[in-house]
């Protein structure tokens, strides 16, 4: 008997059988319907495909409440208030954990990727938007109201672009892939609206590229300016497909950023910044682990 993991985005709802050291076999996924209601059916149909499930954990992308029952806020899927955890655990027959997606793979790369055996970790994913985590001391922090950790949701442009949180200039509004497809189609004369088109675009211009590389660096290097004067962690963990797809020359310009920014400071602590190990398979994998951890702890 195995930890389920389950990742609802979306755009697609991805699950696998979680283990100590990871994923244990395949993963399997659909797309996500666009109605709640089939968006729970779909996953339940899922999840039904993993008979050796003992225990399920589900990373959703949205806000959820503290005493992770209910979605409180989702900007893609107006399922708010909805008791997602109980309606699942009813349906599977099985004790299920609710977490938001970030904090699920946050947890994992703690676990089981760059983070592992470090004493504190922040994580930020650079997507289509910008999802944060934290975990001290091996536990992931979710706050008073549950929304800790929300690293995207950090002003590092006060004054600047409308967010959707209703802030202006979060590192969301800079770092992440929707950030990055308003500034280059802006500078390009035409509108880019995907990632693919945003690549091709980026090929036949390479000081644009230059350009917007430089962009993500600045907005990821004054978050962690913000966060390392609050958490003080001892690593920094980036990921996410914007990312990947700038590689090493994103982390090569965050490193130049980090070492202006650090320039004529009295103190020159600052997180160790790394790449994300575990891929898209991180909330998957940190959903598992967290069901398996309330597992051990009921038992004790």
């Amino acid at each position: 008997m195995q930890s389920l993991g389950i990742d609802i985005g979306g755009t697609s709802i991805k699950a696998g059988l979680v283990g100590p050291e990871g994923l244990e076999g395949e993963i399997r996924q659909v797309s996500t319907p666009s109605d709640p209601d089939d968006i729970v059916a779909a996953t339940v149909a899922l999840a039904e495909e993993f008979p050796r499930r003992e225990r399920v954990g589900v990373a959703v992308a949205a806000f959820v409440d503290p005493a992770r029952e209910r979605i409180e806020l989702s900007p893609n899927i107006a399922w708010e208030q909805r008791p997602l955890r109980l309606e699942l655990e009813e349906r599977l027959k099985v004790p299920v954990v609710l977490e938001n997606d970030a904090n699920a793979a946050g947890f994992a790369e703690y676990a089981l990727g760059a983070g592992r055996e470090e004493s504190s970790m922040v994580m930020l994913t650079l997507g289509t938007g910008v999802g944060g985590a934290v975990v001290l001391q091996g536990e992931v922090l979710t706050g008073a109201r549950g929304v800790a950790g929300e690293l995207g949701h950090i002003v590092v442009q006060p004054g600047g672009v409308l967010c959707g949180c209703g802030q202006r200039g979060c590192v969301e509004t800079v770092s992440s892939g929707t950030a990055l497809l308003r500034a280059a189609s802006t500078q390009l004369g035409t509108r880019l609206d995907s990632a693919e088109e945003l690549e091709r675009a980026l090929r036949d211009a390479p000081e644009l590229r230059h350009t917007l590389v430089n962009q993500v660096a600045r907005g990821i290097t004054a978050a962690l300016l913000h966060i390392q004067a609050v958490v003080d962690p001892s690593i920094a963990v980036i990921g996410g497909g914007v990312s990947e797809r700038l590689g090493e020359e994103l982390f090569q310009a965050i490193q130049h950023g980090t070492t202006d920014a650090l320039e004529g400071r009295r103190s020159a602590a600052f997180p160790q910044i790394v790449p994300a190990h575990l891929g898209n398979a991180a909330g998957i994998i940190g959903a598992g682990l967290l069901a398996e951890r309330l597992e051990q702890s009921l038992k004790h």
